[in-house]
């Protein structure tokens, strides 16, 4: 209800009565000059003054009486939908403001207050996927207090209650979606404020480029800074026992540090890598650990063993190439020979349709690996097909309309698959030809359009898993690199669903997504200054239907006492 209705309405009322006249009554007098006095005493000037403060002050009560009355919550009606405020969860809103301000999420809730104050009298609030319907004296309860009030549920895609107007607070770093009613009023409230940052985006341990070698670490930091000034960063790498590393580096902003780190000469135990940037307003990503990746001593000379459970035996991978010479020597054979948890039992030539199939019966395998080749029928074990012909399907890949070969540089990679454990494929330079993806298979690594690894991973029970790597490694600088043996080694452990720890090798620990040390990387706006000036003034409605009230009575009372005469309220 409009507070001006019952003001209005109010001031009628008062005023109606205050004309009302009563009726006059005959009075007899034997002198004229008495008449002349009563006559001069009705006109007097302070009468009618007083007359008109009598009604300014009746009206002026009667009036908070009933705006106080009408924005009193029992006499609300609360009908009808809510308003509904939903915060962003993803760690990038716990990202402070420059200058040791607040964080985003509570300039989300000063946003969210704000909103609550100038909303209508008598509206109702639900926050995130909560139905429960609360006052707007309720919800600023809430708000108040948005780390401890506010629901901390990691849910990205939230079933929003049905509302007539959604408010939306987030930064848009996030994959944040929440579910809302089609055709519901949509506002998204930006909360992103650009800020530096740096932080550790990759800390996992990769096995050793050959037998001798002693397992190793791959460290990466990113940084951001939206003024564009170098990034100062103190890198600090600890064991168990000592500081092992210290570092001072200078990053641009956006760009990505590589570290590989010897951890031969570490004590057992977690390896932990720490960084400080002056200005950092997220601390979550500045640091990540390793649990048991130490060794005392020099470099190990045991290559680790892939286990499950009790299994210590290597995983059995038959090859099948276009002949055993051109698999001999390549990229892949040195890959698959150094890798002490797989066992290559045979390399087949590959045969066609109308050609005698061997004699010599299959040896028993757990992996088929096809190097530039690619059987008619999908195997019934686990494959790993190595640079396939653009003309035949394998993997997930089909052959495309036009397909020439392009050199390209991989642009997109999903590092959360565990294939990519340890690898490093961004901005690797590939000659790849354009195929159709299946829809049941997904790109592991991509170079534009065009799908560079592929990853089929269908229902237990359905065909096995397969991994394509749809280029040619012998011509590429990925064979030179120790991120080829990683991710073979990752390939024999996700193909036969192993996991992917080894004797030696651990998980790491601690670390973020990469898009939340990009936390300045969004598609929305960012806040105005005007607005971060607000965050601390008092968000309370000035006139509350208690003080109306109040103000009310006391007024009504100065009217009984001081103006209690002839016909008043």
């Amino acid at each position: 209800m409009p507070f001006w209705l019952p003001l209005g309405i109010t001031a009628l009322l008062v005023l109606a009565i205050y004309l009302i006249r009563p009726t006059a009554q005959a009075l007899p007098v034997a002198s004229t000059v008495l008449w002349r006095r009563l006559l001069a005493a009705r006109k007097r000037c302070r009468d009618r003054l007083r007359w008109l403060l009598s009604l300014l002050l009746a009206t002026t009560v009667a009036g908070f009486l009933s705006v106080g009355a009408s924005r009193a919550p029992w006499l609300q009606p609360g009908g009808g939908d809510p308003i509904a405020l939903t915060f962003d969860p993803s760690p990038t809103m716990q990202a402070g403001l420059p200058d040791g301000g607040p964080s985003r999420i509570e300039l989300a809730a000063a946003e969210a207050r704000r909103i609550v104050v100038e909303a209508e009298s008598g509206s109702r609030f639900t926050v995130n996927a909560d139905p429960t319907r609360l006052t707007s004296t309720e919800v600023l309860a809430v708000l108040s207090d948005p780390l401890e009030g506010l629901p901390n549920d990691p849910d990205t895609e939230p079933a929003i209650p049905t509302a007539r107007r959604v408010h939306m607070f987030t930064d848009g770093i996030g994959p944040y979606a929440p579910i809302i009613d089609p055709g519901t009023e949509t506002h998204t409230v930006s909360v992103l404020v650009p800020a530096r940052n740096a932080g550790i985006v990759r800390f996992a341990t990769r096995p050793p480029a050959n037998r001798a070698a002693g397992p190793e670490a791959l460290l990466e930091i990113l940084a951001t800074d939206p003024a564009g000034d170098l990034v100062p960063v103190e890198l600090t790498v600890t064991d168990s026992e000592m500081i092992r590393i210290r570092r001072q580096l200078e990053l641009e902003p956006g760009d990505r540090f590589t570290a590989l780190i010897d951890l031969g000469s570490f004590a057992p135990g977690t390896v932990t890598a720490r960084i400080q940037t002056p200005g950092d307003v997220f601390p979550l990503d500045d640091r990540a650990g390793l649990i048991d990746a130490g060794r005392a001593g020099t470099a190990s000379t045991r290559f680790p063993v892939r286990r499950t459970g009790s299994r210590t035996e290597p995983w059995r991978v038959l090859v099948t190439a276009r002949s055993p010479g051109s698999f001999d020597g390549s990229a892949v054979a040195l890959a698959l020979r150094a890798d002490a948890s797989v066992d290559v039992v045979a390399v087949r030539a590959a045969t066609g349709a109308d050609d005698p199939q061997p004699e010599d019966p299959l040896p028993a395998a757990d992996i088929a690996t096809y190097h530039r080749t690619a059987p008619a029928i999908p195997p019934a074990m686990p494959a790993l097909y190595v640079d396939p012909p653009q003309a035949v399907s394998a993997g997930g890949l089909s052959p495309a309309a036009e397909a020439p070969l392009l050199q390209r540089r991989i642009d997109r990679t999903d590092a959360s698959h565990p294939l990519l454990e340890g690898v490093s494929l961004l901005d690797l330079p590939v000659v790849v030809a354009a195929r159709e993806l299946d829809p049941q298979c997904s790109a592991l690594a991509s170079a534009g359009d065009r799908t560079v690894i592929a990853v089929c991973d269908p229902a237990p029970g359905e065909i096995p898993r397969s991994l394509t790597v749809a280029f040619d490694l012998d011509h590429s600088s990925l064979a030179q690199r120790p991120d080829l043996a990683a991710l073979i080694q990752n390939a024999a452990s996700w193909l036969t669903e192993t996991p992917a720890l080894t004797d030696d090798l651990t998980a790491d620990s601690g670390l973020q997504d990469e898009r939340t040390t990009r936390l300045n990387d969004s598609t929305l706006e960012p806040v105005h200054g005007d607005r971060l000036a607000d965050l601390d003034k008092p968000n309370r409605r000035p006139w509350s239907w208690r003080s109306l009230a109040l103000a009310g009575l006391l007024l009504a009372s100065f009217e009984a006492i001081t103006f209690f005469r002839g016909l008043t309220l």
